[in-house]
């Protein structure tokens, strides 16, 4: 009906290609324009728990003339160890079981190390930058993070995070894309200690994310 709400997961998956293939050139765009710019932050915001003005679906792309502090902090530990990515990603994940679903082009896992229960992507594309990477490549990893959002439903609240390799970075670091279940609230024990208290375990979203994807 024309008067419901449309979410990423009500998005058909030709849809939400176009969908990402809009935001891939809204980058690139971004980056060709502005020769300052050193990243570009793509985000999405689901609901008004997650951070949303109003109930929208919705993308934003922030240029910005720095690196992101968690870019900083990911260059220092990738020129230490190019392989990290694997270790502590994808592989960890796998001896974890923790891997949720994967194709030709992209890999799921539950994630961990959040405040948030997590859903992590990865690119397996050997290019790191979105709109350099092939129409399937593209194509693989919104499948896959289409999928992550049907499974999650459009009544959770969410945080889309895209991550990528720094324009001016000649290290390797996959493209990569974090959506977060906002389904808990900081409270005063968070904010006075800094130990964040995730209710969702990595397994236990494994768990509620493998059977809605069979579904």
């Amino acid at each position: 009906m024309n008067n419901e709400l449309a979410a990423s997961a009500t998005l058909t998956p030709a849809e939400h290609e176009m969908y990402m293939k809009l935001t891939i050139d809204a980058m690139r765009d971004l980056y060709a324009t502005n020769r300052y710019m050193r990243y570009v932050q793509v985000f999405q915001n689901w609901l008004k728990p997650a951070g949303a003005s109003f109930d929208h679906l919705h993308k934003q792309l922030v240029g910005i003339d720095q690196r992101s502090v968690n870019a900083e902090m990911e260059v220092a530990k990738v020129r230490s160890n190019p392989n990290v990515y694997n270790e502590l990603g994808v592989d960890y994940a796998g001896f974890q079981n923790l891997i949720i679903a994967e194709n030709r082009h992209a890999v799921a896992f539950a994630g961990f190390g959040h405040r948030y229960p997590t859903l992590e992507v990865y690119s397996k594309a050997a290019e790191p930058m979105p709109w350099l990477q092939t129409a399937e490549e593209q194509r693989g990893m919104s499948d896959m993070l289409h999928a992550l959002h049907v499974a999650t439903g459009p009544l959770v609240a969410t945080n889309e995070e895209w991550h990528h390799k720094p324009i001016d970075v000649d290290m390797p670091m996959p493209w990569r894309i974090l959506l977060k279940w906002r389904v808990s609230t900081l409270a005063g024990f968070e904010g006075g200690t800094k130990i964040y208290v995730n209710t969702i375990d990595p397994w236990t979203l494994r768990d509620r994310v493998v059977p809605r994807l069979l579904e």
